[in-house]
């Protein structure tokens, strides 16, 4: 896996073509770069790819207008829940968690592409109704709902890109997080398998991710770089482990999170 402008100029053009597919959207934009579906297209993608690129763990804010009917009975919202119309599936995906209060989705590729993907909606009464497919049904434990898997590993991504930026704050604080994940599934399990969320005394639980500590076998001499690798590498190995708990077909997903830590480490330094 490559991650670069190049790569990243390929990715957007895909996107935006699969975007302007359909018809209710007025056009893209990409920090305040405008795209319309026309001529200017690819120019306009090459200005926003130079806005957006620093270096290889960028995101692109990607925003869209939809032109909506205020007759239709596809509301915002409604319409915001079908991220899958614009090729964002479970077979491509990573990770993802919604942001309600901005209209956005935050996302991470299996390709390593991140968008921050956000919704401006207008109203127009000659606008033509919106037809949905009905939206594949996804298996969605009580227990632990998928979206708590799709967090997680969006962000797994989102520490391990301020670890390779030098943000050990805001790095080690998302490993953390993350980290606290797996105990959190591991006392979820615990109610199971007591059939109560009430413990007086603890019963001297092996912490699950005791046993993936001091495995990262990235290098380097910086002791919290170090440190906090050592976080992310053991996290992802707890947590495909855990989940399966969840979703005994869950596939695991810390190879795809290493195939892009491995390209970002690649560009380090």
């Amino acid at each position: 896996m490559q991650i670069n402008k190049e790569t990243m100029t390929l990715e957007l053009d895909k996107l935006v073509g699969t975007i302007f597919a359909l018809p209710e959207i007025v056009y893209v934009k990409v920090r305040d770069v405008i795209i319309e579906n026309n001529s200017d297209r690819c120019e306009k993608i090459q200005e926003a790819i130079a806005q957006s690129y620093h270096d290889c763990y960028s995101d692109i804010d990607l925003s869209v207008l939809v032109r909506l009917n205020p007759k239709d009975a596809i509301t915002p919202a409604a319409y915001m829940e079908r991220i899958d119309r614009f090729g964002i599936s479970t077979g491509n995906c990573l990770g993802l968690m919604f942001v309600n209060e901005n209209n956005m989705y935050r996302i991470i590729l299996k390709n390593g592409m991140r968008y921050d993907f956000g919704f401006d909606f207008e109203f127009d009464n000659s606008a033509d109704f919106i037809y949905m497919l009905p939206k594949e049904e996804e298996y969605n434990n009580p227990n632990w709902p998928i979206d708590n898997v799709n967090r997680f590993w969006f962000v797994q991504i989102q520490a391990l890109g301020k670890l390779y930026r030098n943000d050990f704050l805001i790095g080690d604080h998302l490993a953390n997080l993350n980290i606290n994940e797996t105990l959190v599934q591991q006392m979820v399990l615990r109610d199971m398998k007591y059939g109560t969320n009430h413990h007086r005394y603890g019963y001297e639980e092996e912490l699950a991710y005791w046993e993936n500590r001091h495995k990262c076998p990235i290098k380097t001499e910086n002791e919290g770089f170090r440190m906090i690798a050592d976080k992310l590498y053991c996290a992802a190995l707890t947590y495909d482990s855990l989940t399966k708990a969840f979703y005994p077909e869950y596939e695991a997903r810390s190879s795809v999170f290493f195939d892009i830590w491995k390209a970002y480490e690649e560009c380090r330094g």
